[in-house]
């Protein structure tokens, strides 16, 4: 009997050993940055131009009468310290105060612009409408609104196709005129026109209907961009998270490709899918460098999330990375922001809220840091 007592002991001190190097095992650091200057926010849209990452409208839980922001604000990640700065307020969007809006940037006429668009007021109205950011002159034009039906909790993002930039923008979910969540895809020609629907001249842009895609209805979808092709995945539907994977190449013979789903349903065991939490809504995704110094997309955060994941494109395969940390604790929230720079190899993920909390925190994932050790120094 005392023989058995030992080896149970023996046994139950290395399944907790296990337990433990399994946590420490998990790649990555999280190093804080310099906070969002204008409070806590959530939901916000987002872009990149050259080195500075943009954020604009969001949602920061204050009372029902300030549901929706319109505050536009940019960090530059280059500075000598390492740790960012943010510039003081730019040009105030000029559309109506949002949050759930889209973000993308692109370059047209050997100029950079940021795009924002869609969203939701927070109370009734979701919406269609765009505008066109110029950081050199700080100032906002109105585009051509997206197509059909007004949303919320879209998609967004850019790819180059026979030499130039387009934008991308899809799914997502309308209240009105009747609840439904979409699937439908649009590119937009920052070079085309649209007539004016009042009638009185033209619009800058033109959005043309992408057809094919054969993934689900979703809101909360997440997206990234790897060798110019983007991986579109999760998101949720009437309650549900989608767990379907999606690649789309629309310079390639078959723009849209389905890839091994994001879960633990594998019945052939034909590849390693203990996936765990990896499903959520509402999560971001950004892009840094791994071993063998390729580049990588992640997904982090989300509704009730705090597990990063690291996908690697060339085997379709996902790997769990260490958790987004705040504080010294786990840390899940949604309608977080990330940026990618991709010339600099750094990534920053940050706001948000989890409940009734809502963050004004930034930090930047380190990939290749083996032992978590945290700074949270100001």
């Amino acid at each position: 009997m005392k023989t058995f007592k030992w080896f149970f002991l023996i046994l139950a001190g290395v399944f907790v050993a296990c337990g433990s190097d399994s946590e420490e095992e998990l790649i990555g650091d999280w190093q804080r940055r310099a906070p969002f200057p204008k409070g806590a926010r959530s939901h916000a849209a987002t872009f990149v131009i050259g080195d500075q990452g943009y954020v604009c409208c969001g949602y920061n839980g204050s009372s029902a009468t300030q549901r929706a922001r319109r505050e536009v604000y940019a960090i530059r990640h280059t500075e000598a310290d390492g740790r960012g700065s943010w510039n003081e307020q730019l040009r105030v969007f000029p559309g109506q105060a949002r949050q759930q809006a889209v973000g993308f940037s692109l370059t047209a006429g050997g100029k950079s612009y940021g795009y924002v668009g869609t969203g939701w007021d927070g109370d009734l109205t979701d919406m269609r409408d765009f505008w066109r950011y110029d950081p050199a002159t700080d100032t906002w034009d109105s585009i051509a609104p997206l197509p059909g039906v007004a949303r919320r909790g879209a998609i967004a993002f850019s790819l180059t196709v026979n030499g130039k930039e387009y934008g991308y923008v899809g799914t997502g979910y309308t209240e009105e005129p009747e609840k439904d969540y979409m699937l439908d895809f649009w590119q937009f020609d920052p070079e085309g026109t649209t007539p004016n629907e009042s009638g009185a001249g033209t619009l800058h842009g033109k959005w043309t209907s992408v057809s094919g895609y054969g993934g689900g209805k979703r809101a909360g979808a997440t997206v990234f961009v790897l060798d110019n092709k983007a991986y579109i995945c999760l998101g949720r539907n009437s309650g549900g998270t989608i767990t379907d994977f999606w690649l789309f190449d629309p310079a390639g013979a078959k723009p849209w490709t389905a890839k091994k789903n994001m879960n633990n349903a594998n019945p052939d065991e034909d590849y390693d899918d203990d996936y765990g939490d990896l499903a959520r809504s509402f999560g971001i995704a950004f892009t840094t460098v791994s071993e063998g110094g390729q580049l990588r997309g992640h997904i982090a955060a989300g509704e009730n999330k705090s597990s990063v994941w690291e996908y690697d494109h060339e085997n379709d395969l996902w790997t769990q990375r260490t958790y987004f940390y705040n504080n010294l604790s786990r840390s899940s929230r949604g309608g977080a922001v990330a940026f990618s720079f991709p010339n600099t190899r750094r990534a920053f993920v940050g706001l948000g809220n989890s409940g009734g909390s809502w963050f004004d925190d930034m930090w930047e994932f380190i990939p290749l840091k083996e032992d978590y050790t945290y700074d949270d120094s100001q």
